[in-house]
């Protein structure tokens, strides 16, 4: 999956879609140069960050988060007849 979302929100979202066992394998920052490879960053937004961001940020603007998670298997529902 990729997207822009806090560490904690992504989580909740797996969890709440029913996976487990989530386990962070690697966080990794994420630089301007990362992001112009994605196109939720246009071209348009990669120049604007460009001329905003102060030089020493431009390496960090976001941390590319790395998981692993566990979806249980489906219990079987059954009917009960009355």
């Amino acid at each position: 999956m990729s997207g822009a979302l806090a560490e904690r929100v992504f989580a909740t979202k797996l969890e709440n879609v029913g996976f487990e066992d989530l386990t962070i394998i690697e966080r990794r920052p994420f630089g301007l140069h990362d992001a112009a490879r994605y196109p939720l960053f246009t071209p348009d937004l990669i120049e604007l960050m460009d001329e905003l961001l102060p030089p020493d940020r431009r390496d960090e603007v976001a941390i590319s988060v790395t998981l692993t998670a566990r979806k249980p298997p489906e219990r079987t529902r059954t009917k009960e007849h009355g």
